[in-house]
């Protein structure tokens, strides 16, 4: 049976706070950018950002 991925129920105003919160505890490791940190470690968030971009 195929699985059907399910939009998050997350505002995108609130995606875009979490964010920028997440941007202020980020410290730089290597050349890790930010965005690619965020969706590793945040993919729900990333989700609903990347589909409002």
């Amino acid at each position: 049976m195929k699985q059907v991925s399910q939009i998050p129920n997350i505002a995108l105003q609130e995606a875009e706070e979490h964010y920028q919160s997440s941007r202020e505890n980020y410290t730089i490791e290597g050349a890790e950018s930010h965005l690619a940190y965020y969706r590793d470690k945040h993919p729900v968030y990333y989700a609903v950002l990347s589909q409002n971009v």
